[in-house]
Order: structure tokens, then C-alpha cells, then sequence
């Protein structure tokens, strides 16, 4: 089951008995929780009918006899154990996990949650088969896009898709977040109930695609301050670490070979013909290629190619990684 599947019922009280929720995406983890939360749990009954585990420190067993277990003050009981991806299952544990599921609890809603799944093990495979298993793993950024305007729209305001594309563009791919700024820019429009493109560069901060063409600058011009600055906020934005190498990588790259031409007498007007390049990307590269030698450059990309390998091999923090890297390149 999708995300949007699990609201679409949950709007006709459509509940289950067992849900399964697994991906790395807490933030829709989260929003399962409080929606069935709101719906089965009071202030009055919160103390006796809501019970949470921790796979990292609760046994299965403790989980099911809390689900099995009557709730003293009548209603729907729920029981929430987080992180399977972290819990010991024995033999023992399987079995008696696939005898609940086979006859749960009438008055309880069990919720069990895992960030990462092998399908290879028993207790997935029983799991993810459940009417009530729902995907929750990071979605794609263009279907954010809808998802983001959908959201908008529930809360009672139009958002235009040129707004919703650009907040995607600015935060990425993090629903949590997303959802956070959403609720900012409803603030900030108030009564008109519209957030337009305006809006979103209003509130939100710089975009992950200007702070790439930023550091790029940073680099060509070797300011280490602005560059290691321009890192920071696309770390910041959730932009992976192997992305911002291979982007600077690329630049560096461009640089190199508008270069090469360059010193081979090429006339400018016709590089980016002989590349077969963006001639406003070797345009712009014409305008550093006196910052960097041969010699320089062919140290750039050795010290590249010794980052390329710690991010994927060395466990080392990779801002510090990037942030190393970016000062031997503007050295």
C-alpha cells in the first residue's frame, strides 16, 4: 500500500488490525502514527490504551502480549513497536509473530515500523504481505511535486505548481522538511490562501541548483571562505556528498579541457564546437582558466579521485571529507 492509499482509507475509516510500515521516510512513519493516534487515543485513555516498544531494546514477545492484553477502559488499544530493522527474531519470535498476525487482537491496532527490510528473511515476507504493509520510502522529487500541492490543498490553500516545484527545489527530497516550510508559507499568506512563486522565494532560502553554481564560482575563483560556506548549505539542504563531488568534479573537468584547447591556439569562438560543449559553459570556463596550470589541475583531480575513495570506503565523516577537498583545490 502507498502513503496515499492508507489516508484515502483511513477518510472512509477504513482501519486495520496490523500495520507494517517500512522505508527510511520517519516523517511518513510518523504521520501513519498521529493520524491513527488522533483516531483511537484520548486524553483520558492515553495512559492505559497507547503502548510503545523499541526494537533495539524490547523482545517480540513483550509487544504481542501488550496487543493481546485488554485495554482496562474499553476502545481501541494501540500498540506501536518501532525499529524491526533492529530487533532479534528467533524462531520462536517468527512463529508467534505469524500466530497474531493470522488472528490479531480484536480491539487493537498493532504498528510495527522498520527503516530497512531484507525481503530475504521470514518475519519481511510476513510482514510486507499484510493488507496493512505500507511503502514508506523516500519518494522521488517530481512526485513530491504533486504530493506537496496535495498537502496544500488539505489544509485549504492553492499553491501554484510553479511554487510547489520550486520548494522541492530548495529543500529536496526530505518530506519532513517540506512539510515544515509548507506550514511556514501558510503563515506568511494568511488570509489569501494562495502561495505563489513569490511566496516561496520570499520565505525559503537559496536553491540546492544555485548554491551548485555557487560553489562552482567559489572554486574557479579559489575563495576557500565562500566555497566551504556554499558546501555547508547544500549539506544542509540534504544534497548527498557523492552528488556535490561529482558536480565539482564536472566543472573542474570543463576547466581542464577548455584549457587544453585554449593552449593549443583553438580560437575561443570555436571550443565549445571542438567539445561539443554548452558554448555558455565554456564561456564561463574561458574566464577561469588562468586561476589554474596544467600542473595545478592535474593535482585537482588527483586529490578527487583520494575523495571519490574516502566517501566510498573510508567511513570518514564526508562534510569533512568535502570540506578538506575543497580547500587543497582552492590551495
Amino acid at each position: 500500500m502507498k502513503i496515499d492509499d492508507f489516508f484515502l482509507k483511513l477518510d472512509q475509516n477504513q482501519t486495520l488490525p496490523v500495520y507494517f510500515l517500512y522505508g527510511e521516510e520517519r516523517f511518513f512513519q510518523k504521520e501513519i502514527i498521529d493520524s491513527l493516534a488522533r483516531l483511537f487515543i484520548t486524553a483520558d485513555n492515553c495512559e492505559f490504551n497507547l503502548e510503545k516498544f523499541d526494537g533495539k531494546e524490547g523482545r517480540v514477545h513483550d509487544w504481542l502480549g501488550a496487543a493481546l492484553t485488554p485495554s482496562f477502559l474499553g476502545g481501541t488499544k494501540l500498540v506501536v513497536a518501532r525499529n524491526l530493522h533492529e530487533t532479534s527474531f528467533s524462531d520462536s519470535a517468527i512463529q508467534a509473530l505469524g500466530d497474531y498476525i493470522a488472528d490479531p487482537a480484536p480491539d487493537t491496532c498493532l504498528i510495527l515500523t522498520a527503516d530497512a527490510v531484507d525481503r530475504k528473511r521470514k518475519w519481511v515476507k510476513k510482514l510486507i504481505g499484510l493488507p496493512g504493509a505500507v511503502d514508506c520510502a523516500a519518494p522521488k522529487e517530481a512526485a513530491l511535486v504533486v504530493w506537496i500541492k496535495k498537502r496544500a490543498q488539505s489544509q485549504g490553500q492553492t499553491m501554484e505548481a510553479n511554487a510547489a516545484r520550486m520548494l522541492v527545489d530548495r529543500v529536496g527530497a526530505r518530506p519532513g522538511l517540506l512539510a515544515s516550510e509548507l506550514e511556514k508559507l501558510s503563515v506568511y499568506v494568511g488570509k489569501s490562501k494562495q502561495i505563489r512563486e513569490v511566496d516561496v522565494q520570499s520565505v525559503v532560502g537559496e536553491t540546492r541548483q544555485e548554491n551548485i553554481f555557487d560553489l562552482a564560482e567559489a572554486l574557479k575563483k579559489k575563495n576557500a571562505q565562500s566555497a566551504v560556506q556554499v558546501l555547508h548549505n547544500q549539506l544542509d539542504c540534504g544534497e548527498e556528498p557523492l552528488k556535490v563531488l561529482g558536480t565539482i568534479a564536472w566543472q573542474f573537468r570543463v576547466i581542464w579541457e577548455v584549457k587544453f584547447f585554449q593552449d593549443s591556439a583553438c580560437p575561443p569562438g570555436q571550443i565549445a564546437q571542438r567539445m561539443g560543449a554548452n558554448p555558455f559553459v565554456v564561456d564561463k570556463a574561458l574566464k577561469h582558466t588562468g586561476n589554474f596550470t596544467s600542473r595545478q589541475l592535474r593535482h585537482c583531480f588527483s586529490s578527487l579521485g583520494e575523495a571519490d575513495r574516502e566517501l566510498k570506503t573510508s567511513g570518514k565523516n564526508p562534510r569533512t571529507v568535502l570540506e578538506s577537498l575543497l580547500l587543497k583545490l582552492c590551495s
